[in-house]
């Protein structure tokens, strides 16, 4: 994984073989950014020579294997060691997380232009990753947790929602299609007015209309997540 050498006074190493680290790979390759890689299956004595011929260290492997890579293979070189991951700090690492979703299939060059990243231990992105164009934030590190738990709540857990609504309306035999349309729309008017957008029995305080969804759902594990949205955003509702 090696595209053609742009900025001879860089020169980056992309550690991992995951979804993070083939995208971007891929995103280097699009901008034409040079870069060597490493992973896991690949001769452990080549590790040595490409961490000495690197100035950037890109570390695009699990949040559990982080610290412990480091202190074997980075501690006490003079790198710039750079980590994805978005809910950990560790000292000796910048941490530039992008704050996107990273799938099976490789993206385009204009969307991956649009992932923004968000920063701990440095001031600007041009300091992390040189050469990449994106927008980013920067936080402190005892935030990361929380901005974290943020991404899990719109993002893995819109995933998780969205995928039980699939999975029902399929039984039934209504269209994925259908539901695409109702769900993008939903989106837009989160974004177009998060505190206008949501509809539906929640907001109308509809108790009747609730009680019947709860029934429902009374042998699935999802009814406590109805419930738990209900504690959240109707606190007083009239529980039996």
């Amino acid at each position: 994984m090696k595209a053609t050498k742009t900025n001879s006074s860089i020169s980056y190493l992309l550690i991992g073989s995951g979804r993070v680290a083939r995208h971007m790979g891929h995103y280097f390759n699009l901008l034409n950014i040079s870069f060597e890689s490493w992973d896991r299956s690949q001769d452990p004595h080549a590790l040595a020579r490409k961490v000495s011929s690197a100035t950037h260290v890109l570390l695009a492997i699990s949040d559990g294997a982080l610290a412990g890579f480091y202190r074997q293979h980075l501690a006490g070189h003079e790198k710039v060691v750079v980590q994805f991951s978005g809910a950990h700090h560790f000292e000796g690492m910048i941490s530039a997380h992008p704050l996107m979703t990273f799938g099976p299939e490789f993206y385009d060059l204009d969307f991956y232009k649009k992932i923004h990243f968000t920063l701990t231990g440095v001031s600007s992105l041009e300091e992390a990753l040189p050469g990449i164009p994106n927008s980013s934030s920067v936080i402190e590190a005892s935030e990361k947790a929380l901005y974290h738990s943020y991404c899990v709540l719109g993002g893995n857990f819109v995933t998780l929602l969205v995928g039980k609504m699939l999975s029902g309306f399929s039984e039934m035999k209504i269209p994925a299609e259908a539901a695409q349309v109702y769900v993008e729309k939903v989106l837009a008017n989160t974004f177009a007015d998060p505190a206008k957008a949501l509809t539906g029995p929640l907001v109308r305080k509809d108790v009747e209309t609730v009680n019947a969804n709860l029934q429902a759902l009374k042998n699935d594990p999802y009814q406590e997540i109805y419930q738990a949205f209900l504690k959240t955003y109707w606190p007083e509702y009239p529980r039996k």
